[in-house]
C-alpha cells in the first residue's frame, strides 16, 4: 500500500513537473530542429563514414537498417534520399559549413531542453556547448557504424542458422525482431542514459540517469510498435494527406519521441531531487544526534 502511494505521488510530481517545465513546447522545438537538421546531419555523417565504408554499403545497408529501427514507416525511403546526398562529389566549403551548422542545431536545442528539465540555472560557455554538439555528431556516427556491425553479425548468424539447426522461421523472426526492436532499444538506452548523465549541468547519478533512460526506451519501443500497427490500418490518413502523409508521420514520430525523451529526463530529475532530499534529511538527523550526544571528558 505504501509503495502504491509512493508511486502515485511520484507520478503526480512527474506530471506536474512535466507541465511546469513546458515539456510540450520543448518537445515541439526539438522536433522542429530535428527535422531542420535531418538532411544536413545525414550529409555530415555520410561524409565522415564514407572514409570507412563505401557509399553503396552506407546507402544500401547501414542507413537502411539504422533508419528502419529509429524512423518506422519512412526509414527505407529516407535511406534512398540520404544515399543520393552522400554520392554528391562536389561540395563547396560554404555549403559544407552551413550543413555543419544546421546539423548541430538539434544538439543545441537538446542541451537547452535538458537543462530546463534539470533546473540548471548557470549558463555553459558557448564554446563548450559547441564542443558538445560536435561530439554528439561524432557519437551518432559511431552509433551508425556500431549499428552496421551488429546488423552484419545478425545477418551472418541468420544465414547460417538453417545450416546449423534448421530453424529458418525462428531465425528470420529473430532477425526481424532484433533489427526492428532489440537493437534500437539497446542503442537508445545507452545513448539516452549518457545524455541524461553528462549533458545537464546539474548531473544526476548513473543510477538515476539509467532509470530514466530505461523508462524512455521501454515507452519508445512500445510507442513504435503501436505507431506501426496503427499506421497499417489508418488508411483514412492516406486519403486526407495524400503525398504529404510521410512528412506528417515523420513529424509526429519525432514529436512523440521528443516527448518521451523529456519524460524520461523528468523521471531522472525527480529521482535526483529525492536522493538529494534524503541525503539532506540524513545530514540533519546526524547533526541533531551529534548535538545531543554528551560531550567527552
Amino acid at each position: 500500500m505504501a509503495m502504491l502511494t509512493s508511486f502515485r505521488r511520484l507520478l503526480s510530481d512527474l506530471l506536474t513537473s512535466f507541465l511546469g517545465h513546458g515539456c510540450g513546447s520543448l518537445a515541439a522545438s526539438l522536433a522542429f530542429f530535428s527535422l531542420l537538421s535531418l538532411f544536413p546531419l545525414a550529409f555530415m555523417l555520410l561524409y565522415g563514414v564514407s572514409f570507412i565504408v563505401s557509399h553503396d554499403v552506407i546507402g544500401g545497408q547501414v542507413l537502411l537498417s539504422f533508419l528502419k529501427g529509429f524512423l518506422p514507416t519512412v526509414g527505407e525511403r529516407l535511406a534512398v534520399e540520404f544515399q543520393r546526398i552522400g554520392e554528391l562529389d562536389t561540395v563547396r566549403w560554404l555549403v559544407f559549413l552551413s550543413f555543419a551548422w544546421f546539423g548541430t542545431l538539434v544538439f543545441y536545442e537538446l542541451d537547452y531542453a535538458l537543462n530546463v528539465v534539470f533546473d540548471s540555472t548557470w549558463k555553459r560557455h558557448p564554446l563548450i556547448s559547441t564542443a558538445i554538439a560536435v561530439a554528439s555528431q561524432g557519437a551518432i556516427g559511431l552509433l551508425l557504424i556500431l549499428s552496421y556491425a551488429a546488423t552484419q553479425t545478425v545477418n551472418l548468424l541468420t544465414a547460417y542458422a538453417s545450416h546449423l539447426w534448421g530453424l529458418d522461421l525462428i531465425a528470420l523472426a529473430a532477425h526481424d525482431v532484433f533489427l526492428t526492436y532489440t537493437l534500437p532499444f539497446v542503442m537508445a538506452f545507452l545513448t539516452v542514459g549518457a545524455l541524461y548523465r553528462y549533458v545537464p549541468r546539474r548531473r544526476p547519478q548513473w543510477r538515476e540517469a539509467l532509470i530514466g533512460s530505461l523508462t524512455f526506451s521501454v515507452l519508445w519501443v512500445a510507442a513504435k510498435l503501436i505507431f506501426v500497427t496503427y499506421n497499417d490500418y489508418a488508411t483514412v490518413y492516406t486519403k486526407l494527406y495524400g503525398s504529404l502523409l510521410e512528412v506528417i508521420l515523420l513529424l509526429l514520430w519525432i514529436y512523440y519521441s521528443a516527448l518521451l525523451f523529456l519524460f524520461g529526463a523528468e523521471l531522472a530529475h525527480a529521482l535526483q531531487q529525492r536522493t538529494q532530499a534524503e541525503a539532506a534529511a540524513d545530514g540533519v538527523h546526524s547533526d541533531v544526534a551529534s548535538s545531543r550526544a554528551p560531550a567527552g571528558r
